[in-house]
């Protein structure tokens, strides 16, 4: 019996040790942060300015409101200032990124 117990707790301690060593390393995320950011690097992250049209349909033929975001610092955070646009269907293209450098066009757009 007590050899059983024993190599359940080794079996147990095996697979928890196993498992850990498969967790995924948390900089990828850096990497995608998410929708509306674009990554230069490592961890060199900025915000992605798009171009608005906002429409009254689903088949996007009669067009209410269109309007682009802005860059706006302050220190050393930049951020979108989007626009105020009626409620519909909302169609947003990417222009740039904000970078700390100024409007950047990635190469790959």
């Amino acid at each position: 019996m007590r050899s059983g117990v024993l190599g359940v707790v080794l079996a147990g301690l095996t697979m928890s040790v196993s498992l850990t060593a498969a967790a995924p390393a948390p900089a990828v995320q850096q990497y995608y942060p998410g929708p509306g950011i674009y990554c230069f690097g490592y961890n060199e992250c900025a915000p992605i300015a798009y171009s608005r049209q906002v429409f009254s349909d689903a088949e996007l033929t009669n067009l209410i409101g269109e309007g682009s975001d802005t860059c706006v610092g302050s220190g050393s955070q930049i951020y979108i200032s989007t626009p105020q646009l009626p409620s519909g269907f909302e169609v947003a293209t990417p222009m740039y990124v904000c970078s700390s450098y100024g409007p950047y066009l990635p190469p790959e757009w």
